[in-house]
């Protein structure tokens, strides 16, 4: 490390120093959902990164609408099986940015460094509803100061719906087709700017919500329509979709959507019931797991300006206005809320 680079960390750790001093020492707030709608502030210890492992002082922290209001509400995520309160600290906050604290034992990035989480930890480990969060230095990515964080804070999300859109990109292909996205939730809106990048010809936004579906017209698709609309022509007619990501993983809304894709879905969506695959010639693509490259493919696309996450954040509030948060989500009121701190 040269000198100048000792002193840019050094001074970063001062003002991580300072910053704790007037904060209460080493103690922080942290979000914890104690039983069904029920969610308090704690004061906790900060934590401190073990080998391989960064803490991250958070900036901002955005909803996950799936766990967020499946938590919150008490509702199992996936099957009968409910979640135990008091819910780990922390969770089920994943989407985050901030900046580098301190280096545990073996790690490569900065003190001082920006980063987003790209890779969810697991509902066990201390969430990123906090000031602090231990980081595995591998489940982050460093992104350029200059990105505002509204830009870089669901890049977890974006790695996620990123995987299914590059297994399409190698499998089926997606230049010059036209496009269905099932769903125009969060996950939704980033399928059609990705459809977009990847040269799709048409890309339809199918979803029940009027403003979800200008929204998406906003962003560049070619239509939006509500579900099972007239201009969605069936499978085997001229002007039938050709490749279809499902964001949406109800039965009904997959089988509509088959019955309407000439070529291939993709099963994006968390599936909850069974589906019925039963249409001869049509690929089915089930989902092909988190990956790194996939991060970086999405944050290459926020870099380049053609995948935009800040026109997902309806409202930014603060911790302690959580429950209001998840309350918008609930109603449709927001698509996503940014968790700002300061």
């Amino acid at each position: 490390m040269n000198e100048a680079n000792k002193v840019n960390e050094a001074n970063e750790v001062n003002k991580i120093n300072k910053v704790q001093e007037n904060s209460g020492k080493n103690t922080m707030k942290a979000l914890q959902i104690m039983g069904v709608e029920q969610a308090e502030l704690q004061e906790v210890a900060i934590p401190e990164p073990g080998a391989g492992q960064v803490l991250v002082k958070v900036k901002a922290v955005t909803t996950c609408p799936q766990w967020d209001l499946h938590v919150f509400y008490g509702k199992p995520m996936v099957g009968e099986v409910p979640f135990p309160f008091p819910h780990t600290l922390g969770q089920p906050g994943h989407e985050m940015t901030g900046t580098i604290a301190k280096l545990g034992a073996g790690c490569t990035l900065k003190v001082g460094q920006t980063v987003s989480a790209w890779r969810d930890q697991g509902y066990h480990r201390t969430g990123c509803y906090a000031e602090y969060v231990i980081m595995e230095e591998q489940n982050v990515l460093a992104v350029p100061d200059s990105l505002h964080y509204t830009k870089v804070a669901s890049l977890e999300l974006a790695m996620c719906v990123a995987a299914s859109i590059l297994r399409m990109k190698q499998t089926v292909g997606i230049s010059g087709k036209k496009c269905g996205v099932n769903g125009l939730g969060p996950a939704g809106l980033i399928a059609v700017q990705m459809l977009i990048a990847e040269g799709a010809s048409e890309v339809v936004g199918i979803d029940p919500n009027e403003q979800r579906r200008e929204l998406a017209k906003k962003l560049g698709a070619s239509d939006a329509v509500v579900p099972d609309d007239a201009s969605l022509q069936l499978r085997g007619q001229a002007g039938a979709l050709q490749i279809t990501i499902d964001c949406v993983g109800y039965p009904q809304a997959v089988h509509s959507i088959m019955d309407r894709t000439d070529e291939a879905v993709a099963l994006f969506a968390v599936q909850r019931h069974p589906y019925e695959l039963y249409h001869q010639g049509l690929t089915v693509l089930g989902y092909p797991g988190h990956s790194r490259e996939a991060a970086e493919y999405s944050l290459q696309l926020i870099i380049d300006q053609k995948l935009d996450m800040s026109v997902l954040i309806s409202r930014e509030l603060p911790f302690e206005s959580y429950k209001e948060g998840v309350e918008l989500l609930r109603s449709q009121e927001a698509i996503k809320i940014c968790f700002v701190l300061e």
